[in-house]
């Protein structure tokens, strides 16, 4: 330290500020709680990291460290970016690939309540085609039995009728042809 006697300023280390408080936040020189007291007993820590006192290659050297950590995160959360983008790919195409086999579910579905309701339309249409073959099973049965039957013969049946008696005061009736009335 340039000025071993006089606290050091934070924005720069090596231009000293007159205080009249105590130092009471930093360490006293020389005490056993310090281990960088030998270097620099009057100087701030430079950061809560690291209570080092600021030297021009430590500084550098220092951002250096900080520099290659801060792109050893920004290479590791790429990485991470990419191995998610992958995933992210491998989701979309199942997903695709899920849309289009439900999709085809969804015809096959469609496919069978139409066979289905095809043969419930069978099975309500049985019944009235059952009926309209008994009706006409039936209706050729009878004209097949009235065109087996024998033609009827023309017979002359004669009856005689007794004649009858005739009342006081009227005429006995006219008989008539049989083409006249």
């Amino acid at each position: 330290c340039p000025f071993p006697g006089l606290p050091l300023s934070l924005w720069s280390p090596y231009v000293p500020i007159v205080l009249d408080v105590p130092m009471s936040p930093f360490v006293p020189p020389h005490s056993p709680l310090c281990p960088h007291s030998p270097l620099c007993p009057h100087s701030p820590p430079v950061s809560p990291r690291c209570p080092c006192p600021p030297r021009p290659q430590a500084g550098l050297a220092q951002c250096q460290r900080e520099a290659e950590e801060v792109t050893e995160l920004m290479k590791q959360n790429f990485a991470r970016a990419l191995e998610r983008e992958g995933r992210l790919c491998d989701l979309d195409s199942r997903a695709q690939d899920l849309r289009a086999m439900g999709e085809a579910f969804t015809r096959s579905t469609r496919w069978v309540a139409q066979q289905q309701q095809r043969g419930h339309r069978r099975w309500r249409l049985a019944p009235v085609a059952i009926c309209l073959i008994a009706l006409l099973l039936l209706l050729l049965l009878g004209l097949a039995l009235w065109l087996l039957l024998p033609a009827p013969a023309i017979v002359t049946v004669t009856v005689t009728v007794p004649p009858v008696p005739l009342l006081v005061g009227t005429e006995p009736p006219v008989p008539q042809g049989p083409g006249e009335t």
